[in-house]
């Protein structure tokens, strides 16, 4: 079957068969409407959010916008300088969303590009780790690790409840494991922050460095956001920058213009039915792309499309709502492929997902949510069933009426599977550790596998920290499952009467209520303790295979 390519420098975009008679079909429209230029130009009647900041006199973070991460380069650069010259080799970011992932991606891809380089490399590139909600566990591996506490570097880039209280914790625990003054514990943050956001004003009262930004967007990839705490860990940002406005002249162009075609395959597909993109065949050299353009794509597509990425064993069947789009992938076999630097995908996939949101009439830059009121009902009650022995039990809640009659945990996952309808998926929301070797990823991914096997639909895996399903504008799209669990060790956070993990938990229920009143099918699942509570789960969900 013939297929299309687009070149633009090193970025190609292909599409073949159906996906790009789809994409021909809506590209004609983007020119008559000019949406190119309005991108390019920033022009703020593309969309109400643009035209309310506008009025306000705030500034946004659009797609594919160098100028506010390239300003704060300077700043930057000082403040790694005293970072090392303090002995600082780490760098933890509190924030969440597609930028923190950006950041995450931006780091992995340079030390990876360092570790290859024949020569040296200079200033090595320190670990970044993104502490991206109130899960204990990732804090709990830094505290019991004094000297690795004692020289990491945080970056605030978070403004709402979560992030903040992992801050205070944090201050806490330099003041009274290490034994640091106000003075010191001050070197040791920055901030990230609009300057009228709680963040900025928290950091003016504590003394940190503030480095000010545009109001955040799911476009941060190359703002502040994300560029401030990988230029402090030692990626190279002015070549980064470089490569990104390489790219820029293509995307007002009329021909090769990768990131309107890539816009036009996206929106197009869905328009034409196609509402699921799998995300498969990953660049070696850049770790982490898929689950960037996959938070990037459910922030700004507002659950019209369902990004899935496809790794860990995930097993997915051809269907004619799904399309394929490959990293490094297949022109010739696969519906849509994607190839190009690191700097190039950034801009492509930003851009691209402005295009598509203008195709499917959604505003991307609106706010996607507040934070969960802090309570413990969530509205369901005492448990529906409780699975298992105690102490170990999986503890279900939930109001699907086919779901509610379920005698024990086999047999809610066999009614969940056959709930998840032939245009639906499901979206499993983990409030959990996801870290691999030490907390519960690896465990939910083969949940994950497990499901999709049995229900032979997509399904996707967030985590509890700022996840946007819950809150799109689809509703008839997605099954959800949420899973909870007890916490072994908890953290109080100094001030408060609540621990780290009660916040978690307020979190969950939070989202849980705020599902079933936007109508949304939910189950919920809690581990009294997790490792045993996912093994029995795991054990229920091969029972069926």
């Amino acid at each position: 079957m013939s297929f299309t390519a687009v070149v633009s420098g090193e970025t190609a975009i292909t599409a073949r068969g159906p996906l790009r008679e789809a994409a021909e079909r809506v590209l004609g429209r983007l020119w008559i409407d000019e949406v190119p230029v309005r991108l390019a130009s920033e022009d703020p009647s593309l969309w109400p959010s643009a035209r309310a900041a506008g009025a306000e006199g705030r500034a946004l973070c659009w797609p594919s916008q160098p100028g506010p991460g390239r300003a704060a380069l300077d700043r930057a650069g000082e403040l790694r300088r005293q970072a090392r010259a303090d002995g600082l080799t780490e760098v933890a970011l509190l924030g969440h969303g597609a930028p923190a992932r950006a950041a995450e991606l931006i780091v992995a891809a340079h030390r990876l590009a360092a570790d290859d380089a024949d020569d040296d490399p200079g200033s090595p590139i320190m670990p970044l780790t993104v502490l991206d909600g109130p899960e204990p566990g990732p804090l709990l591996r830094l505290a019991d690790d004094p000297e690795r506490l004692n020289r990491t570097l945080f970056v605030v880039t978070g403004d709402d409840p979560g992030s903040d209280a992992l801050r205070e914790v944090l201050d806490g625990l330099l003041r009274d494991a290490l034994g640091l003054s106000s003075a010191e514990v001050a070197r040791r943050f920055v901030t990230v922050a609009e300057p009228r956001a709680a963040a900025a004003k928290r950091a003016a009262e504590a003394g940190h460095p503030l480095i000010e930004a545009p109001a955040p967007t799911a476009f941060g990839a190359l703002s502040p956001y994300a560029l401030v705490p990988a230029a402090l860990a030692g990626a190279d940002i002015p070549a980064l920058l470089d490569g990104a406005t390489a790219v820029l002249p293509s995307l007002t162009r009329p021909e090769n213009n990768p990131g309107l075609v890539l816009g036009a395959i996206l929106g197009g597909a869905v328009r034409a039915g196609r509402r699921t993109a799998v995300l498969g065949g990953y660049p070696a050299a850049l770790p982490g792309i898929a689950r960037w353009v996959a938070l990037l794509l459910e922030e700004t597509a507002c659950g019209r499309l369902t990004p899935v990425v496809q790794d860990g064993g995930l097993p997915l069947r051809p269907d004619d709502d799904l399309f394929l789009v490959t990293f490094d992938g297949r022109p010739r076999q696969d519906d849509a492929t994607v190839t190009g630097p690191l700097a190039a995908q950034l801009v492509v996939w930003e851009y691209a997902a402005a295009v598509a949101s203008y195709l499917l009439e959604l505003d991307p830059l609106a706010p996607r949510h507040g934070a969960a009121p802090m309570t413990l009902d969530d509205g369901t009650g005492e448990p529906l069933l409780a699975d298992g022995v105690p102490g170990q039990a999986v503890e279900v809640f939930t109001t699907v009426p086919e779901l509610m009659a379920a005698p024990d945990l086999p047999a809610l996952v066999d009614a969940l599977a056959a709930r998840i309808g032939a245009d639906e998926h499901l979206a499993i929301v983990a409030y959990l550790d996801p870290d691999e070797p030490h907390g519960q990823g690896g465990q939910v991914r083969r949940l994950a596998a497990l499901l999709a096997a049995r229900s032979r639909r997509p399904v996707t895996v967030d985590w509890g920290a700022g996840h946007p399903a819950i809150w799109n504008d689809h509703r008839d799209g997605g099954v959800y499952l949420m899973v909870t669990g007890n916490v072994v060790r908890d953290v109080p956070v100094p001030g408060r009467h609540h621990r780290l993990g009660m916040l978690q938990l307020a979190r969950a229920l939070g989202d849980a209520r705020d599902a079933r009143a936007a109508g949304r099918p939910v189950v919920r699942l809690h581990l009294q303790n997790r490792r045993a509570g996912l093994a029995r789960l795991l054990d229920s969900a091969r029972e069926g295979d």
